[in-house]
């Protein structure tokens, strides 16, 4: 299926100059379509983003999964809709000459005029909206069904009791769509989406899911920092599993979470929305922190969004077992102590979402969106 003629302002299609290379025309003939994303980006210098909003159903982390060999093209529906969007003649890739090609072509299509360059939303709002943009039409398939039915899991934000913070309002779950359906995770506004709660709550998990989805950035403070936090701790004389003493609470969390965010907002300066992972058990419980945070995101132009886990004490407790990480040494050895200082209900407070991944919760979710991110890995 080939995409709208009214949009083809916008599609990135192969240049002559590189369907005639000869490396080109080996990848292409051997579908290694990882290949020939790099050679696309090397001589036609073009962005993944740009090649993923050119291919029906494909984002810019499905372009950077094939291209770094983590993922293949196989199926020929899958082919077509690349040789279709980016005009690849069908010859070259085993295919028969699609419905674009002009009767009786050689196998290479002619170099189009040179595109509209495709400026990033965020830019065009800087510049006073003078560049147009598609409209996204809404994508009706399989994967779209079955991500709305697990968004539904969030509920409307509600604010917390007692002092609260009200957010900007974010329609978080159509946002995700809206990447999904364009292909495009820069669209719009960028967000910044705060996932967090106790360890065990499943946030990794979860927001793991969004990115797959969406092709937005990921930082999960224990990736970012887990083999400095460890080697810090060390120097220190202290057990570098440790997370509930003073010298990790008071001199090196501290550090994780500026560091983290620091990142978060070089990311949102550029327009690329970002969803980071900690507990934040602390933070979201401090007005002033969040008020803080809240000026801060408008000073980027960007949106926020908070995602809170919830879930039961048992179900923590299995989750850790199962992932069976050094850092929870503490907590499951000495499990009565650990949640005597937790609170499973707490809220955060300001307005957020709440995902409930307890046992009894209407749908596994680490193991509804683990299915869900494999079956959008298999069609892309």
């Amino acid at each position: 299926m080939t995409a709208d003629p009214e949009s083809a302002w916008q599609r990135y299609t192969v240049s002559a100059e590189l369907l005639h290379r000869d490396d080109m025309a080996d990848a292409l003939r051997g579908r290694d379509f990882g290949a020939a994303f790099l050679l696309m980006r090397k001589w036609d210098h073009v962005s993944q983003d740009r090649i993923a909003s050119s291919i029906e159903g494909f984002s810019q982390s499905r372009i950077s999964r094939i291209a770094g060999g983590k993922a293949k093209v196989e199926e020929v529906e899958v082919v077509e809709r690349i040789a279709d969007g980016l005009r690849i003649p069908g010859a070259m890739v085993g295919l028969a000459p699609r419905p674009w090609e002009v009767p009786g072509a050689a196998g290479v299509a002619p170099r189009p005029p040179r595109e509209t360059l495709r400026v990033p939303t965020h830019l065009r709002e800087q510049a006073g909206g003078a560049f147009g943009a598609p409209p996204v039409m809404p994508r009706r398939d399989e994967v779209t069904d079955s991500i709305r039915q697990l968004l539904a899991c969030i509920e409307p934000p509600a604010a917390s009791r007692g002092r609260r913070v009200e957010l900007p309002p974010i329609d978080l779950e159509a946002k995700i769509l809206n990447a999904w359906s364009s292909g495009r995770p820069r669209e719009g506004s960028p967000v910044l989406v705060m996932v967090a709660g106790f360890p065990g709550s499943g946030k990794t998990e979860f927001a793991r899911f969004i990115c797959e989805i969406t092709g937005w950035s990921l930082l999960d403070k224990d990736t970012m920092s887990r083999p400095l936090t460890e080697s810090l701790l060390l120097s220190m004389d202290t057990d570098p599993n440790d997370r509930q003493g003073e010298v990790y609470t008071g001199r090196i969390r501290p550090l994780e979470y500026r560091a983290m965010f620091d990142t978060a907002f070089d990311n949102l300066r550029l327009g690329l929305p970002t969803v980071v992972t900690a507990p934040f058990v602390r933070e979201l419980t401090d007005a002033a922190w969040m008020e803080r945070m809240k000026k801060r995101c408008a000073k980027a132009g960007a949106a926020i969004a908070v995602v809170w886990l919830r879930c039961d004490i048992d179900s923590q407790r299995d989750y850790l077992e199962s992932r069976d990480a050094a850092r929870d040494t503490w907590k499951l050895s000495y499990w009565d102590e650990y949640v005597a200082t937790i609170d499973p209900d707490q809220r955060p407070v300001c307005t957020h979402y709440v995902v409930d991944n307890s046992r009894h919760a209407r749908s596994n979710l680490a193991e509804h969106a683990r299915r869900l991110a494999s079956r959008i890995r298999d069609a892309s």
